[in-house]
């Protein structure tokens, strides 16, 4: 049986790339998956604004094998995928599907035979639409189904899986879900729902954390944090409580629980100055004690902005139709806090500030106030439209650019001594990036759509390999050196 110290036995860092289940793996109805709430929204909400779903997607179900060789060939040493609940158990509770595990298995089996560490996240936006129908993460109940699917996981592939993390962007989900209202069940500004989202999320988080250490699993588990690293303008009239609002809203309800273990200390005050009702469970401090994870994955894209609330009405400001909107990221609180625009940083085509200092940023402030975690970079990467040559190749060199950036401002944090371990970049293939739909385009290899779901390798897919095996020899000094 594989163990954990087998993961960095000959390795000093893990170098490698991410997909989600309904992203890439297509096969929506195949070999007894059950319906997903993206399944039912992109069939039959209207708010499916760009007309396109992930029935078929990248068909990672498909060509996993050809996906993993172009990995390995990249010189890539693991990959973070997630697991598909309804593939598992299609209703999300009750009878397991048997095909769902053995696709998994195949999955895992291939990756360690082509010497890549398989990290799994076990929820990433894909929840069983009978589970939706029962009100989805507002009813505690779901807390109870997460545990028992997470257990059957921990189960079936624990022994060859020894890296885990349970819930891919649990702040960030809330706030698509809730508040910005683009992904189902499409609530918008809803904060009471947002935070109660949170709060059921991380119990159950804490739930499956408790059930690893329980059934006394080989391996490490975590939970996966959107960065929401937030810095005040300096023309803001009351920094301290400007960051500390911000800060609760966008990473508290987060990094507490996995990181200490308890709910935020502010808690209670900042009740009152959301003005929201939070429905708690009796015994919560004793089962968010066992949600302390062992790392936290780190999705780092951007910083979060802010400053005084100016005026007006609560407004969120999202863009899923790219050049076809002029929308810049943000938010507004009515009489908290409001994002602030920094005309000095450039943005993508969707709105989002390409600011690769935060990585550094974001990194230290980690360290220096929960403890320096290990810490593992599980997203990162840079949204493009591309044009490719006759040939199908892409020249993406603004990615490039982007990407060397961010991983600099990573080795200067690593290099102060932040607990670091592992870099994922986003995404592995092109794949289907939510309600973006196609255009919008993260991966290293392209996907050709239109053309038998053709795989590319484009020029960062180049790039990315010459520099991990540049840096995976200067780890192998290191290594001998401390033999």
């Amino acid at each position: 049986m594989r163990k954990f110290d087998d993961v960095f036995k000959n390795k000093a860092f893990l170098w490698g790339s991410a997909t989600a289940a309904y992203q890439c793996e297509g096969a929506w109805d195949e070999d007894g998956k059950g319906l997903g709430e993206w399944d039912y929204f992109n069939h039959h909400s209207p708010l499916n604004i760009n007309q396109e779903d992930g029935d078929t997607a990248s068909d990672f179900y498909h060509f996993y094998k050809k996906d993993i060789d172009m990995m390995a060939e990249g010189k890539q040493n693991t990959y973070r995928f997630s697991i598909a609940w309804s593939r598992i158990i299609p209703n999300g509770y009750g009878q397991v599907n048997q095909a769902g595990i053995e696709f998994y298995n195949q999955v895992i089996d291939y990756c360690l035979e082509k010497d890549i560490e398989p990290n799994i996240t076990l929820f990433h936006y894909d929840l069983p639409l009978e589970i939706a129908k029962e009100g989805g993460w507002l009813n505690v109940k779901i807390t109870d189904y997460f545990n028992e699917y997470a257990k059957i996981c921990f189960e079936n592939f624990g022994d060859r899986v020894k890296l885990w993390a349970t819930i891919n962007e649990p702040r960030y989900y809330a706030y698509c879900t809730n508040v910005v209202g683009n992904y189902p069940p499409n609530r918008k500004l809803d904060f009471q729902s947002y935070f109660q989202y949170q709060y059921n999320l991380m119990l159950a988080s804490a739930k499956a954390i408790r059930s690893f250490r329980e059934m006394k699993i080989d391996g490490i588990i975590g939970i996966v944090h959107d960065n929401g690293n937030v810095e005040v303008d300096p023309a803001t009239k009351e920094p301290e409580n400007i960051f500390e609002v911000a800060d609760f809203f966008y990473n508290r309800l987060i990094l507490c629980p996995t990181l200490l273990g308890q709910l935020p200390s502010e808690l209670d005050k900042m009740i009152q100055v959301f003005g929201f009702t939070l429905l708690r469970v009796e015994n919560e401090a004793e089962l968010f004690s066992y949600g302390k994870g062992d790392y936290l994955g780190l999705n780092l894209y951007n910083r979060q902005y802010v400053t005084d609330w100016q005026k007006g009405s609560s407004q969120v400001f999202h863009n899923n139709k790219g050049t076809g909107s002029n929308n810049k990221e943000g938010i507004r609180v009515e009489n908290i806090f409001e994002s602030s625009f920094d005309e000095q940083v450039r943005r993508n085509k969707w709105g989002r500030e390409v600011n690769p200092r935060v990585m550094y940023t974001a990194l230290k402030e980690i360290q220096d106030r929960y403890e320096n975690p290990m810490i593992m970079i599980t997203e990162n990467g840079h949204g493009c439209y591309e044009k490719p040559d006759a040939s199908g190749h892409v020249e993406d060199d603004e990615r490039i650019e982007v990407f060397q950036q961010f991983l600099s401002y990573m080795q200067d944090a690593i290099d102060e001594g932040v607990n670091v371990t592992g870099y994922y970049h986003w995404s592995t293939m092109d794949l289907y990036s939510w309600i973006n739909g196609y255009k919008k385009r993260y991966g290293l290899v392209r996907v050709d759509f239109d053309n038998q779901l053709e795989r590319i390798p484009k020029k960062s897919y180049f790039w990315y390999r010459d520099y991990i095996i540049n840096h995976l020899s200067q780890g192998e000094e290191k290594l001998a050196k401390s033999n």
